[in-house]
């Protein structure tokens, strides 16, 4: 059984297991290997990159992109960089990895969609606007990581990246199950990367998974309002829940980044990738 949780837990998620000891690089480190193991990357491949943590994942995909001799390209969308961002950013750099400003992707083969993550909210800037309606033009794969750029990680709702593929990181959140249903995320591939949920959330059940007998969950307003809309007939959270998942299940994949073992090994403070 599966989770399904709301942007503001999973964020209280994230900065309780990084006060506990983990180090915030290694869990973006983890999030970049979840993001190399979840598509077969090959051709012309740009990085797209915004201003926050989401860029970090994605400047981690660009170093083990290259230790697999596998070229691409960063497109920075902004100059500005998260701490964390700017240790991995640094690496890339040193490496020789190509950083442009250019956002031209008539001949990119896979996009990968760093620009914002689940925790945006509010209007899109025009740049980040004009920047998403490129990606949207192209012809090439997209990828989103986290979540489709410009999409509410609650409601699934506002102008956003189309995605072929979007690579969720810790907890599965509503908006994602909404962009499923909305086709503007094509499948989903969620990660665990080792960050325990720690505030409300509801089971996300298979299609052929019992239900418990008796429901003591609430579903939250964003969820309801999604299952609502859906036409979802009443009943139980939980049947309600997997009622919405049963059509979108084979569009999903859990997987984590411990089943090789060796990502929990490493020190991303003193060791490039």
């Amino acid at each position: 059984m599966q989770m399904i949780t709301s942007v503001a837990v999973m964020r209280d998620s994230d900065q309780a297991e990084i006060a506990r000891g983990t180090d915030s690089k290694l869990l973006m480190y983890r999030a970049g290997t979840g993001l190399l193991r979840s598509l077969d990357w090959h051709g012309k491949i740009d990085i797209v990159t915004g201003s926050g943590n989401n860029a970090g994942d994605g400047y981690v995909l660009a170093l083990l992109l290259q230790k697999q001799n596998i070229p691409c390209r960063i497109v920075r969308a902004s100059t500005n960089c998260s701490p964390d961002g700017a240790h991995y950013l640094a690496q890339c750099q040193n490496a020789g990895i190509p950083v442009t400003e250019d956002i031209v992707f008539s001949q990119t083969d896979i996009i990968a969609d760093c620009l914002l993550g689940t925790g945006f909210q509010g209007e899109l800037r025009p740049r980040l606007r004009d920047v998403i309606r490129q990606i949207n033009d192209s012809t090439a794969f997209v990828c989103s990581v986290d979540i489709n750029s410009g999409m509410n990680g609650d409601t699934g709702e506002d102008f956003c990246v189309r995605s072929d593929l979007t690579v969720s990181i810790g907890t599965l959140q509503y908006g994602h199950l909404a962009g499923l249903h909305r086709g503007v995320i094509q499948s989903l591939c969620n990660y665990d990367i080792g960050i325990p949920c720690i505030g409300p959330s509801m089971p996300l059940y298979a299609p052929d998974e019992t239900l418990p007998a008796e429901s003591d969950c609430c579903l939250p307003p964003p969820l309801r309002t999604i299952l609502d809309s859906a036409g979802i007939p009443p009943g139980t959270p939980e049947q309600r829940l997997q009622a919405y998942t049963t059509t979108l299940w084979k569009r999903i994949r859990f997987c984590s980044v411990f089943d090789s073992g060796y990502i929990s090994a490493i020190n991303p403070a003193n060791t490039t990738p």
